[in-house]
């Protein structure tokens, strides 16, 4: 009975396996077809000659830095009069635009619609905007190191808020903007599955849980000269301000392995929570320059992080970049820059509080095929004294509203990951997922990883397999 149990079981998860394959597979194949048809009418149909950079407001929307928009200033502007009703119907997230839900009957809708309505009241009368989720992963891997578990489940419960606080014509906008996290592993062993099958530079699940729960982000930013010129100060994560890549930039929507999300070939504490400050500068439309100066050793259990700003460690950088429109056509928006970065915390620096000097940089291509559909191209080099990976390079595309179905989502991404750490082999990842908006408040997306060569040399050589379930829940 036991082992027909076992083979049941084990039947069973080969079935699940095969099926999720199969249909990551064919709206792969499919998604791959309408990207090349798309690309190619893109090239054939755009006249170079009329290409333009970008408006002051494509400037700002796509350098990076977060304006809060749709709502009116706290102080200065009037306030309309907005009766708050819990109970009035919201089957939909406030300003999530179109969305086609599989299904029409939402369970969660006695729980999100008084959420909903409260947000909306917030926006209204206190000038907040609000982002509340909660995301769960489920992965299992085709194989692992001998010993380590193959399997992992984590979840992550965030609630952000921004305040634009006032804006002040011919000056700017001064808001706040604060982030609560909460992480848990619900492996029965706390499993790390990156090291589990030997990826010693890419992660491959998408939540960190090194703590429980913490606060992510708390800075202040105020703008200046209309806005061209944005300082600001607090607990911030580096890669929002400098070198993102808007196409894959969110593991609870995109993609899950961090070659994709941040980047590996990047210095210790760029992808972490940090204590630092940072300031924008558009001297004339199309042009900008991102500044970033953090404590790389402000790590999450370290008093907020804020207890390491005197401990004499920097990481200090400047991205510069252009954002064009690509041909006649306004939506077809590109984004071209390059980072760097110098400084002296290195790999050995948290467990020796040695300084170890290095530079790195990232090269990052953005383009707009059309409305839904964008490609990218980057590059980053790290002297390998201060990073995980000495070199790495990503592409992919990804597809907003795929298959006419508004709230959907497909992506393809290839990286190849050279390590640091002498010995390690060199990567390959590829992933791919789709998102389906299954209802007014729940997305399911079915996510595959191609792990080649995992650079661990203990690892097998070969193919390793990633199989992935994530849902979200949009309050």
């Amino acid at each position: 009975m036991v082992i027909l149990k076992l083979l049941n079981r084990s039947t069973q998860r080969l079935a699940i396996g095969s099926a999720l394959l199969a249909a990551i597979s064919c709206a792969t194949i499919a998604f791959a077809d309408d990207a090349t048809d798309r690309f190619l009418k893109a090239l054939s149909t755009t006249k170079m000659g009329d290409s333009r950079f970008g408006t002051l407001r494509e400037t700002q929307d796509f350098g990076t830095f977060w304006l809060v928009p749709n709502v009116d200033p706290f102080f200065g502007a009037h306030k309309p009069f907005i009766r708050l009703a819990l109970d009035a119907p919201q089957p939909l997230p406030i300003d999530e635009g179109r969305i086609d839900p599989l299904l029409s009957i939402d369970p969660f809708s006695p729980i999100t619609s008084p959420l909903r309505n409260l947000e909306l009241w917030m926006r209204e009368r206190l000038s907040v905007k609000t982002d509340l989720y909660n995301c769960t992963v489920a992965q299992q891997a085709s194989s692992s190191i001998a010993g380590q578990v193959r399997g992992a489940v984590s979840n992550r419960f965030s609630y952000r808020i921004d305040w634009k606080a006032w804006e002040i014509e011919g000056i700017g906008l001064g808001s706040i903007t604060a982030q609560f996290r909460a992480n848990n592993n619900w492996s029965a062993q706390n499993v790390n599955l990156g090291a589990a099958i030997g990826s010693n530079i890419v992660i491959v699940d998408s939540v960190e849980n090194s703590m429980n729960a913490f606060l992510t982000r708390l800075y202040a930013q105020q703008g200046f000269c209309d806005d061209r010129i944005l300082v600001g100060a607090g607990k911030i994560l580096p890669n929002d301000t400098t070198a993102v890549n808007f196409f894959a930039d969110d593991e609870t929507n995109q993609f899950l392995a961090s070659c994709f999300d941040g980047g590996d070939a990047m210095p210790i504490g760029w992808n972490n929570y940090l204590p630092g400050a940072f300031a924008q500068f558009i001297p004339v439309d199309g042009f900008y320059v991102n500044t970033l100066l953090t404590s790389p050793l402000g790590a999450l259990n370290s008093g907020g992080g804020f207890g390491t700003v005197g401990d004499g460690f920097y990481l200090v950088g400047a991205e510069a970049g252009i954002v064009t429109a690509l041909g006649a056509d306004k939506d077809l928006i590109g984004r071209y820059s390059v980072f760097v970065c110098n400084t002296n915390a290195g790999n050995d620096t948290p467990s020796t509080n040695t300084k170890q000097s290095g530079n790195a940089m990232t090269l990052i291509a953005q383009q707009f095929l059309d409305r839904d559909m964008g490609v990218w191209l980057a590059y980053q080099l790290s002297d390998s004294n201060i990073s995980p990976a000495s070199q790495e390079i990503t592409t992919g595309v990804s597809l907003e509203n795929a298959f006419g179905r508004h709230g959907d989502g497909v992506g393809l991404g290839l990286a190849w990951t050279d390590s640091s750490t002498a010995g390690d082999r060199q990567q390959k990842t590829i992933e791919t997922y789709y998102r389906l908006r299954l209802t007014g408040s729940l997305e399911l997306t079915a996510d595959l990883q191609l792990i080649d060569d995992p650079s661990n040399p203990q690892a097998k050589g070969g193919s390793t397999w990633v199989f992935g379930l994530r849902s979200k829940i949009k309050f």
